[in-house]
């Protein structure tokens, strides 16, 4: 299955990523640290190069992600409010299952 993301970064720059898999982690309804729990389980079951979208509503989450993903070699790819939630995309990179 393709699927194609187009993610807005402003006005000038404009990031379009043809995925193999996108894979959504919605962890809405988790308090922290459930959401980046919920994140880490679906990165150790993921493939190199596929993105995960982490739905949360938890207002810790996107700088908890932040600082973990430091602490590995996966990418932050961008991080949305929207309607008092959050879309958090993070691109698996192989070798690294946090």
């Amino acid at each position: 299955m393709i699927t194609t993301l187009t993610i807005y970064k402003g006005v000038a720059n404009l990031i379009v990523m043809t995925l193999k898999q996108y894979v959504v982690v919605d962890a809405r309804f988790k308090s922290c640290p459930g959401p980046l729990i919920s994140l880490i389980e679906a990165i150790k079951k993921a493939e190199s190069g596929q993105v995960i979208k982490l739905l949360t509503a938890d207002p810790a989450s996107p700088m908890d992600v932040k600082e973990w993903i430091k602490t590995t070699k996966h990418r932050l790819l961008e991080v949305k409010e929207k309607d008092n939630a959050y879309e958090i995309y993070i691109e698996v990179v192989s070798g690294d299952f946090g």
